[in-house]
């Protein structure tokens, strides 16, 4: 009942999008408060292997497909609650401007069109609100968490360690 409840009072904004790609983090977001200083990223770089579909974050209807100078291949979506959401260094486009799409479609695969940062292929995840022309939001705060990942087996094949924790002493 309460989530029923939080459900009918959160905004749309509140609740999570879908992850263009499956890979990790790369870089994440970074905007202070003057929009003009050195180092930050408005935006984050979420690792897809070449190739990989590209899916819509959130639905809306794509305002832009086209090539940006050092972005490369960018998509702006722009959604029915005021965000615009800009996916760069793509590799294909499935989508044209003008089109609806759905949170989750595929609209483009992962590439590395323009001057990404780094060698490991990504998609940069910008998302700003469309009224204010500095109004970047992090993306990991319209995102759903991401499960902590398995931990990883030992190098040499070996089994790994089935060992119990040791119990904590009793209190005083």
């Amino acid at each position: 009942l309460l989530v029923l409840v939080l459900a009918g009072v959160l905004p749309a904004s509140a609740q999570a999008w879908t992850w263009p790609v499956d890979g990790k983090v790369l870089r994440p977001f970074v905007f202070g408060s003057d929009p003009y200083a050195g180092g930050q990223h408005r935006g984050i770089d979420v690792a897809g292997d070449l190739g990989t579909e590209v899916k819509a974050p959130a639905a809306g209807t794509v305002s832009f497909a086209g090539t940006v100078p050092k972005g490369g291949k960018t998509l702006a979506i722009r959604t029915p609650d005021g965000y615009t959401v800009t996916l760069q260094h793509l590799g294909s486009f499935t989508v044209r401007k003008g089109a609806a799409v759905s949170e989750g479609d595929t609209v483009a695969t992962a590439g590395t069109s323009g001057e990404p940062d780094g060698s490991e292929p990504y998609v940069y995840l910008g998302i700003r609100i469309t009224a204010d022309e500095q109004g970047y939001v992090d993306p990991l705060t319209l995102l759903p968490a991401r499960p902590a990942p398995d931990p990883a087996p030992p190098a040499d094949g070996s089994p790994e360690p089935t060992t119990q924790p040791s119990p904590s002493p009793a209190p005083p």
